[in-house]
């Protein structure tokens, strides 16, 4: 399994790191044209919830960004938010998700910068969620 090694830190501190598997029929409503397999994966091995006391949300399904910021979007200011797929959410109020006609790359959705996007350096699903999962001190 690809994300065992997550497996084993959430089962070290279980009360600090809530998740919650998602079933099957959720899982096939997420599975679309393009979307990441190493996000499917961590779907299916990881599920939803939320890691080290909520520093970081991780949604059940993909969310619309226009949707997620409705009360702060407006179409003509921020275009590009209706080709971005949120799967989670930091502490800050800060979304990320997948840019999807930017060949799904990850960014960073900053609300308190006028909801301007800001790739990630990880070049992959994976990368990030392993650099969210690094010990404190090795990110």
């Amino acid at each position: 399994m690809r994300y065992n090694g997550i497996r084993e830190i959430i089962g070290r501190e279980p009360s600090k790191h809530q998740f919650e598997q998602i079933s099957e029929a959720e899982l096939e409503k997420e599975i679309i044209e393009g979307i990441p397999q190493d996000f499917v994966d961590f779907l299916k091995e990881i599920g939803q919830g939320t890691l080290d006391d909520e520093f970081f949300q991780f949604f059940g399904c993909l969310v619309q960004a226009d949707e997620f910021y409705d009360e702060l979007y407006r179409e003509e200011d921020h275009e590009e938010l209706k080709d971005v797929l949120l799967f989670g959410r930091k502490c800050t109020g800060d979304a990320v998700g997948f840019w999807t006609t930017e060949d799904w790359s990850i960014v960073e959705v900053w609300h308190d910068d006028d909801l301007s996007l800001h790739p990630v350096e990880e070049a992959t699903f994976e990368e990030y969620i392993n650099q969210l999962f690094a010990p404190k001190g090795e990110q």
